[in-house]
């Protein structure tokens, strides 16, 4: 059996179940950045304050990724049953990553409906940009070492668009009370202590995001499979999937939405096997491996074979016919 169908469906049983205990990890993870928030301040004026406020800053866009993977979660309805509750659990584990997530939900239910389409905003064509050989490489450089958030940003207007006039509300009244609260913490904290507790993490985390973006969809084909649209990585990182909730596991997220953050793991560890080697071929143990191999690929882009992928295609046409579709619905499982 192709992709992911060999998979017994007592697996995937299992790996369905909800198991609310986990959600500690929300109250965890905020705990954690509460501590590191006191470290940086019981050491501000330290000799090594500097050092030490970057790996805190690390350690908390670390804690910020992890909290946007129950997010995440919490967008497909994996957190809780209620609609209510899985949106306030959404809102507070994303509302750190300075974006709304009302244009967030939009955004991802699509991006699971177009996967590595034109339109997609996780695929990012360069040649939209530039033909020139070099400039592309350097940009598609840029984008996927700490510049993704930019292009992200650029391109949720279309997200924006399809938002009804309550949700534009509520996403303006998401981000104004985020940065009421950012706000806050600037004026409370000391200055030091403020650079490291969020504008620091802020700027790892888009380095993050960028690398793992890469990761993710970089030269993933269109495929009515889901089993083929994305990469798992980071299957033997144990501290940073603690850390994450688990979102390397992309693949499988891909193919199962309906599976919680906190089954990814056990669910890959025993479904594994029974995986075509295709799709085993592409899950790997570490992130940098795979990333240094994707840049290297970066590296030997060939402008004319990506314009030959769309070669053909009108793709205002193509961008209008799929942004009319809806995205995937909470609470899919396949």
């Amino acid at each position: 059996m192709a992709g992911m169908e060999a998979v017994p469906q007592e697996l995937l049983r299992r790996a369905y179940e909800r198991k609310p205990l986990h959600l500690l990890k929300i109250p965890l993870h905020f705990a954690l950045w509460g501590a590191a928030t006191w470290v940086l301040y019981a050491t501000r004026d330290h000799a090594f304050a500097i050092p030490i406020g970057l790996l805190i800053g690390f350690f908390i866009a670390n804690l910020i990724r992890g909290l946007g993977a129950i997010a995440h979660d919490a967008v497909h309805g994996n957190c809780a049953r209620s609609k209510r509750l899985s949106y306030l659990i959404a809102l507070v584990c994303w509302a750190p990553s300075g974006m709304s997530v009302t244009l967030y939900r939009n955004y991802h239910l699509h991006h699971h409906r177009i996967t590595n389409s034109y339109p997609d905003v996780d695929n990012f064509v360069v040649t939209d940009y530039t033909r020139n050989p070099l400039l592309a490489k350097i940009l598609l450089l840029v984008v996927y070492s700490f510049a993704y958030p930019i292009y992200f940003a650029t391109q949720m207007s279309r997200y924006v668009k399809r938002l009804s006039a309550w949700q534009r509300v509520q996403m303006v009244l998401e981000l104004v009370g985020w940065w009421a609260i950012i706000a806050t913490a600037f004026y409370l904290l000391p200055l030091q202590v403020f650079v490291f507790f969020y504008g620091v993490p802020f700027l790892f985390g888009a380095a993050l995001a960028s690398l793992t973006s890469m990761i993710e969809h970089y030269e993933m084909l269109p495929h009515d499979d889901d089993a083929y649209s994305s990469r798992t990585y980071g299957t033997s990182a144990h501290f940073f999937n603690f850390l994450w909730n688990n979102v390397s596991y992309h693949n499988e997220h891909h193919k199962y939405p309906g599976i919680p953050f906190y089954n990814l793991r056990s669910f890959h560890e025993a479904a594994y096997p029974y995986y075509e080697e295709r799709v085993k071929a592409e899950c790997y143990p570490g992130v940098l491996a795979i990333a240094f191999h994707l840049y290297g690929r970066i590296l030997k882009l060939d402008v004319t074979k990506l314009d030959a992928r769309y070669q053909g295609l009108n793709k205002d046409a193509e961008r209008s016919r799929l942004m009319a579709l809806n995205g995937i619905q909470p609470g899919v499982t396949a």
